[in-house]
């Protein structure tokens, strides 16, 4: 009853830490280890941010659990807002393919590109509502989950799965050399990001919920999250196309 609470991970296994480190004076730090499997705890936090980002792009889980865990980290939302433009202009570059491929290029093409900003603003909506769908169908999943388990919604963190999604969503980013490319395997190069987030999704909500059949719940929640955002997506492109 009386013991501290641990509120770091270890990022090799997950095992609670009571600290990362041990600042002395002169700058000078002593990395902790962790107790059950002796590694250290969080190498991450003499990495240079690129350095994590990238082992994140890898889907290294000791990435995420640093990330999503062991950081105070508080931009969510601006992160959310550089992603959801990455998503927008990938879904334009894809739309503006399939429409150059469908259509003669004799006079028409400057009749599509009238609508270019048109089209990017629809996008923006259709990006930010897949977004939403995403997180709310995930944010049910894990809600349903832990009421299922726990009889309660008391200790259940929607901060922290959000948190999951935002960061899982870096993947949009691999979208953007798609902009500077020729149009030759675009389209297939944005289908690829866009199963890219689909894994790096389950390996965020895997880390965020280390219990039992944490996987299982991870792969329920991306299922039914990326079909209902499928699904929401269509009807967008049908009702604004």
């Amino acid at each position: 009853m009386g013991s501290k609470k641990m509120k770091y991970k270890c990022i090799e296994c997950g095992s609670s830490v009571e600290s990362l480190y041990r600042d002395y004076k002169a700058n000078i730090i002593k990395i902790h280890h962790c107790e059950s499997c002796q590694s250290v705890a969080d190498k991450y936090i003499e990495y240079e941010p690129i350095i994590i980002l990238l082992d994140a792009l890898l889907l290294q889980p000791q990435a995420y659990r640093h990330l999503l865990l062991n950081t105070q980290f508080d931009a969510h939302w601006r992160l959310a807002f550089l992603f959801w433009i990455c998503d927008a202009f990938s879904k334009l570059v894809l739309q503006r393919v399939e429409l150059t491929n469908s259509q003669p290029s004799s006079g028409s093409e400057y009749v599509n590109y009238t609508y270019l900003g048109l089209e990017l603003y629809l996008n923006f909506i259709i990006a930010a509502t897949e977004l939403l769908v995403l997180t709310v169908v995930v944010l049910s999943v894990y809600a349903l989950k832990h009421f299922c388990t726990q009889g309660d919604l008391k200790h259940f963190s929607p901060s922290l799965i959000f948190k999951a999604v935002i960061i899982a969503s870096l993947g949009h980013v691999l979208a953007i050399p798609a902009l500077l490319w020729g149009q030759l395997y675009r389209n297939v190069y944005i289908h690829l990001t866009q199963g890219f987030v689909c894994l790096s999704t389950i390996q965020a909500l895997r880390v965020v919920n280390q219990r039992k059949y944490n996987t299982f719940w991870a792969v329920l929640a991306v299922i039914f999250g990326f079909s209902a955002q499928m699904v929401v997506s269509s009807k967008m492109h049908y009702w604004l196309g």
